[in-house]
């Protein structure tokens, strides 16, 4: 059943996955611990795919913006893929009635792994710190039009973002 959160109970969870009051009170204390633990394990695997991606390797200077890209391309598509195949959990935590914790963290991961990249780019930007936060902030907003439409590949969604970024 569909719902906002606001208004799922243990019995309504319980009765839609089939399972006692009982078992779930062994495992949680409430619905708020669920939501907290779903986010973590999603959290978790966005900062896997971030680490793994290395999206802006400042430590090889050697290589273009363009070629560090390409490099990641396969990480980003399977990212994305990974996305796309648990939007039932993100599309709701990524709303305007999601949780604030679950957004801000996922756009600090965006900022953690941009922020260093922006000399690397060229970028001249008195201040970093706004020019990221944009950057982090457009990247979710367009994930989350993407979930929600799903109307491109994840392979076409790499190249609109590549061709926003380089």
């Amino acid at each position: 059943a569909q719902c906002d959160y606001q208004s799922i109970t243990v019995t309504m969870l319980c009765r839609e996955a089939g399972l006692h009051r009982s078992t779930f009170y062994l495992y949680y204390n409430s619905i708020d611990e669920v939501l907290r633990e779903i986010e973590h394990e999603i959290l978790e695997e966005i900062q896997h795919f971030a680490d793994k991606m290395n999206l802006f390797d400042t430590t090889n200077s050697s290589l273009t913006p363009s070629e560090i890209f390409a490099n990641n391309e396969p990480y980003m598509i399977d990212y994305y893929k990974w996305q796309y195949s648990i939007r039932e959990y993100l599309n709701p935590l990524l709303s305007s009635y999601g949780d604030p914790y679950f957004i801000q963290r996922y756009e600090q991961i965006v900022y953690d792994n941009t922020f260093p990249a922006l000399d690397f780019l060229g970028y001249k930007y008195n201040d970093k710190e706004y020019a990221v936060r944009f950057l982090a902030g457009g990247v979710i907003k367009t994930n989350q039009e993407w979930l929600l439409h799903g109307d491109i590949s994840a392979e076409k969604l790499v190249r609109i973002q590549r061709s926003m970024l380089i």
